[in-house]
């Protein structure tokens, strides 16, 4: 599923074996208004089931859907296979919708990337905030951190400071975190002066769709030789990314 709009994946709960997975961006609407569709992953259950951008959803499963942290815990929690009821606010229209969840793809790296080999380039990318290059050439020799983001993403900005006492932490040791959004300069910025980023935030239109991005959160771990290592989708415990940029921060230059 998707949520904070982030794609539903984010916020794993540890036990669940099969948690359920929708597909759909949601972005909170103030008070009690729902929570609106800005996105809808192609292929996904919220995209059988006929949600389209734009859609609020006012019910979920009977209740209010609440927050999108809550609504996404739900979905998970009633696990792939299950039915799961909605109601959707469309103009003037209420309309009730059934989705079928599957569960996440948390366990794929996107399709157009493989673990060992370098990944797409990022073409042109326009920086919002930060010193960082952004072509991946300039930064051999170093292990990057690609963050694929968006503002209404909640689970992307839990993610957020995690990610800056990572940069704050190891970037003297050689770690370069660059946070990616096809969303606009502007709204890159803004987000990030209020979340006081210290690490380079970049608009990019097209990274998104050549890096197969269904989900947000989703990271991408570089090593230095500029090969793709690692790919996360969702939250992740600081912890394990910290073991994990350590032991490729250990590993000797190509």
């Amino acid at each position: 599923m998707a949520t904070g709009p982030t794609p539903a994946t984010a916020d794993p709960r540890p036990g669940t074996a099969r948690p359920g997975f929708l597909g759909a961006g949601l972005r909170a609407l103030p008070g009690a208004g729902g929570l609106r569709v800005e996105r809808v992953v192609p292929g996904s259950p919220a995209e059988r089931a006929g949600l389209v951008a734009g859609d609020v959803i006012v019910l979920s499963q009977g209740v209010a859907p609440g927050s999108v942290e809550g609504f996404t815990t739900s979905v998970r929690a009633a696990g792939a296979g299950s039915d799961y009821a909605l109601v959707l606010r469309r103009g003037a229209r209420r309309v009730p919708v059934r989705a079928r969840l599957e569960a996440p793809p948390e366990d794929a790296a996107p399709g157009s990337l493989r673990v060992g080999q370098a990944p797409p380039g990022l073409g042109s990318s326009a920086v919002a905030m930060g010193a960082d290059p952004v072509d991946l050439s300039q930064l051999r020799g170093r292990v990057v951190i690609l963050d694929f983001w968006a503002s209404w993403c909640g689970p992307c900005r839990q993610m957020m400071p995690v990610l800056n006492r990572m940069a704050d932490r190891y970037r003297a040791q050689g770690l370069t975190v660059l946070g990616l959004t096809d969303e606009s300069v502007d709204v890159a910025r803004t987000v990030g002066m209020r979340m006081n980023i210290r690490y380079t935030l970049a608009s990019n239109a097209t990274a998104m769709r050549s890096y197969a991005v269904q989900s947000l959160p989703t990271m991408v771990v570089l090593d230095r030789g500029g090969n793709v290592r690692e790919v996360t989708v969702g939250t992740e415990a600081p912890g394990a990314l910290s073991q994990t940029i350590e032991r490729l921060l250990a590993e000797p230059s190509p």
